[in-house]
């Protein structure tokens, strides 16, 4: 009765021996990660594998699931993953594959190959979630010729695929705004924990734009704190506390930004009469806080879309080669203007972390 699928696994591993020229048994001891096997050999079959496009027959729904993986901290809590995945959950209902989650350092075995480890899990190609700290994992996977692809970051490096956004413009006209605004002291809230190309983007280009309108780079308007919202209070209460504050204050980080407003409004900091504040939106947070959030946006969800249907298309299509399916794609950002931006108050009101008002300070 279940002879079927058993043939059917027993044809594929034939087919990646003949590909590898090597024993039906060498191939069964490479995907069990077996002893008896040198390095060569074991590399020559790995890539064979990934070349064939076999995947492991476990359980009902074998060679069905796309794996999705962090490769640095997990951050599935965060709006700009929940807008991913609400993507790749859509892109799902138009494919017959599923995704799953992986967790990559907690069930890779010592001595366990990354395609080893993802064949062990029944997935045909990993979506990654990267950091500048782990991008080396996203390389030494890709070398292995797994089917990858990267969202959220992009590489020099030919054999990984990724989809991303490109912050720099719109964040280069979001603080040429301020300063049109006659903004002069703005500071900059970023994330000390992630840090990819994304951030960096942003960072180049606040610094950019204050530059060409020889406007100095003050470091002591520099915040780096975690993405979140008790962060974004901790930024307004140092920052309107100042004895030379900021009249403007850029978020790269859509939480910190939220936080950021709903302590102003507990301090009674009136938003943008007493401080502009420019953020960053992932999804469409700007519109559901008051004052409507002045932002650089990007469509997260599209991204999850996108990248989902470019891998699955990638595992489907085997004919083409690896530059034919070559996936590189850059999307744009936008800003938009909506309440939290306005000129700088002519008098400079110090305000104390308890909510006292220090005039002209």
């Amino acid at each position: 009765m279940n002879r079927l699928p058993a043939e059917k696994k027993v044809t594929t591993i034939r087919k990646v021996a003949a590909d590898a020229d090597v024993s039906i048994a060498t191939v069964s001891r490479v995907l069990n990660n077996q002893t008896g096997v040198s390095d060569h050999v074991r590399a020559r079959v790995l890539e064979s594998v990934n070349r064939c496009g076999y995947v492991a027959n476990v359980g009902k729904r074998a060679n069905s699931f796309l794996g999705f993986v962090y490769t640095g901290p997990q951050s599935i809590d965060s709006a700009y993953d929940s807008a991913l995945l609400g993507g790749m959950s859509a892109a799902m209902e138009e494919s017959h594959l599923d995704l799953v989650i992986l967790s990559l350092y907690r069930d890779k075995q010592p001595g366990e190959t990354y395609t080893q480890f993802f064949l062990r899990k029944g997935v045909r190609g990993v979506i990654l979630r990267t950091t500048k700290r782990t991008r080396a994992t996203c390389e030494a996977i890709a070398a292995e010729g797994f089917p990858t692809l990267v969202i959220g970051e992009r590489f020099q490096n030919e054999r990984i695929n990724f989809v991303s956004c490109d912050s720099r413009q719109s964040m280069y006209q979001g603080v040429e705004h301020l300063v049109a605004l006659g903004h002069e002291r703005i500071a900059l809230a970023i994330s000390d924990i992630v840090q990819d190309a994304d951030h960096q983007d942003r960072l180049e280009a606040y610094e950019s734009a204050l530059k060409d309108h020889e406007i100095t780079v003050d470091r002591r308007y520099h915040f780096h704190v975690p993405p979140s919202l008790p962060d974004g209070a901790q930024v307004i209460r140092k920052m309107m506390s100042m004895s030379e504050r900021p009249t403007a204050v850029v978020f790269t980080d859509p939480l910190v930004a939220v936080g950021a407003l709903n302590e102003a409004l507990r301090l009674g900091v009136r938003v943008p009469d007493d401080v502009s504040i420019l953020g960053f939106d992932d999804s469409d947070m700007r519109n559901n806080v008051f004052p409507r959030l002045s932002a650089v946006c990007q469509d997260a969800r599209r991204l999850g879309y996108e990248g989902f249907q470019s891998l699955a298309r990638i595992v489907e299509d085997k004919n083409k080669s690896a530059k034919e399916a070559q996936v590189r794609e850059i999307y744009p950002t936008w800003l938009e203007i909506n309440e939290t931006t306005g000129r700088p108050p002519e008098g400079i009101t110090q305000i104390l972390p308890d909510g006292t008002r220090v005039e002209n300070a």
